[in-house]
């Protein structure tokens, strides 16, 4: 009973010591540290006030700086374990995940279940207090973002731990509204997914109605744009086509947000006109000793890129490597697949494809932090890459690895997706009108593709928009979800993943042949992450779900 108490302690006792652990950048939150604050002064002082709530920014995991069983931050991502991905780094948790090797005693990424109910108890906590805050914009203001970050890490937890299936069956995490204390009773069973979309969409419409539009609010900050585009991409997620189509149009007609022209360096380019909600990187100092690029002088650079490339002590860790089947599913600049484009050249499997290729994977003989990479049998760059590939995706090439830390923006919605969860759900509830192809033809505008051929059946177009959203969205960590709605996870992950292996011929040519790097199961079960067993000991009422 004690270690229960100690256990429920920890996870329900007071949070405001967070408030001296977050300090922030300048164009977010450069607020001064309290060396003491009680209740009463948080809540009735709008910079205490504020803090507070700058911590549930800050805390939110990102991409980049997920904890990874409390030693590092964002070693690989979602990605890793969906056919487009593999991770090179083997001692990780990711090959239990790919391969489904695992007990709900040791849940990769399961952190995700406590990080996210004790950030939503310090939503619960603010929206309960925030009241007593005289500054009545303020008070607004972050009642609006308040309410924003609730519903977003709902969305977050019922796409890891709750699930949908086309045939009926849909269930979903416990709600938690209120911030609960030892006296309150706390079995809290599971809702059913249908009560938890219905939570977040009166989470995101209230945020919608308290927030300012884009240009009103400091960068990194939730805005109505954010709540309305999120409000699309849950009801996308819950199969409510019509609804999620409004959402996503109203963020399409109101102009507050456009594609910024280079697919490359948008990733890199802080605070662009395409961006709509980011987890802004926060600088390492006296008051946080941690960073959202990952763990001090590391971060994503450092993790993706091949040990082969060396900085003031060491090289990369290798990474997130993108597959053989991930590739293959990008057309050739005609618009045609691989397979039927008479651009294809066996010889040179890599010209001519969708210039999107070359912005996300680094091959054989492309240039990477400048110089020519060598991904062949022999090379000095294959060492831990055995996909043949690894990623360009996010890297700033001019960062010098160990001596300067990764400052990327992890980009958690962007207006491409909007325009593609737009399609998606404009497709399903009406099919393949003008509106749908307009939405897809933008974005392949930017990239240099032509447009979609007109007379597309609606089945013919799902399969273009599920095809543009894997280019497009590579890597942001929408696979390893979009597979698991569409239910086509068993289709595409039971089998083998595969790479590229090259043998030098001894004349300059190569010969290239298609490698299995892993076999992968993809059990039922799969299709969730179990909730970790110490979570359950803690309320046994939440329950497991699909066997595990």
């Amino acid at each position: 009973m004690n270690n229960r108490i100690s256990s429920l302690r920890k996870i329900f006792g007071t949070v405001f010591c967070v408030l001296t652990l977050l300090s922030c950048q300048k164009d977010f939150l450069d607020q001064v540290p309290k060396d003491s604050l009680t209740e009463e002064t948080v809540w009735s002082d709008p910079q205490g006030a504020t803090q507070f709530v700058n911590a549930i920014y800050g805390e939110m995991p990102s991409g980049f700086d997920r904890w990874y069983d409390g030693w590092a931050k964002g070693l690989y991502l979602f990605d890793g374990a969906s056919d487009d991905g593999d991770v090179s780094m083997g001692w990780t948790h990711s090959t239990l995940l790919q391969n489904a090797e695992f007990l709900p005693t040791y849940v990769p990424w399961g952190n995700m279940w406590s990080n996210y109910y004790n950030l939503i108890r310090k939503a619960n906590v603010a929206l309960e207090n925030l009241d007593r805050l005289e500054d009545e914009e303020l008070r607004t203001r972050l009642k609006g973002e308040v309410y924003f970050l609730r519903g977003f890490m709902y969305h977050k937890l019922l796409r890891l731990f709750g699930y949908r299936s086309s045939g009926g069956e849909a269930t979903g995490v416990p709600l938690v509204t209120t911030s609960l204390s030892l006296d309150d009773d706390l079995a809290i069973p599971r809702a059913t997914y249908s009560e938890v979309v219905s939570q977040i969409i009166s989470d995101l419409d209230t945020a919608a109605s308290l927030l300012p539009a884009k240009g009103g609010i400091e960068e990194g900050r939730a805005t109505s744009g954010a709540a309305i585009a999120f409000k699309g991409r849950v009801l996308m997620y819950a199969e409510k086509w019509a609804e999620s189509a409004s959402a996503s149009n109203q963020i399409i007609t109101n102009a507050n947000y456009s594609l910024f022209p280079d697919y490359k360096t948008l990733f890199l380019t802080k605070n662009n006109e395409e961006i709509i909600f980011a987890k802004k990187f926060l600088y390492p100092d006296k008051h946080h000793q941690t960073n959202a690029g990952g763990t001090q002088n590391a971060g994503w650079d450092v993790y993706n890129t091949p040990p082969s490339y060396r900085g003031v002590s060491d090289g990369g860790w290798g990474g997130n490597l993108p597959t053989q089947n991930f590739v293959d599913s990008y057309d050739m600049v005609d618009g045609l697949p691989q397979d039927e484009s008479p651009l294809y050249d066996s010889e040179k499997p890599w010209d001519n494809l969708d210039p999107r290729f070359e912005a996300t994977v680094v091959h054989n003989g492309a240039m990477f932090r400048g110089r020519e990479v060598e991904l062949f049998v022999g090379g000095r760059d294959i060492q831990f890459i055995n996909t043949g590939y690894f990623l360009r995706k996010f890297h700033n090439e001019d960062l010098v690895i160990y001596s300067q830390s990764s400052d990327q923006d992890w980009i958690f919605m962007r207006y491409a997706e909007v325009l593609l969860n737009y399609a998606e759900a404009q497709n399903e509830a009406v099919g393949p009108d003008a509106t749908v192809y307009s939405a897809i033809n933008q974005i392949r505008g930017r990239a240099g593709m032509p447009e979609l051929q007109s007379g597309l059946s609606q089945d013919q177009m799902r399969e273009k928009i599920r095809n543009e959203r894997r280019i497009e969205l590579a890597f942001e960590e929408h696979r390893f979800f979009d597979i698991r709605r569409w239910e086509i996870a068993p289709n595409v992950l039971n089998g083998p993943v595969y790479g590229i292996q090259l043998t030098p011929n001894g004349d300059g040519t190569f010969e290239y042949n298609r490698i299995e790097v892993e076999e992968r199961p993809f059990p039922e079960k799969m299709y969730v992450l179990p909730i970790p067993q110490d979570e359950i000991d803690k309320n046994p009422a939440a329950t497991q779900i699909l066997g595990w």
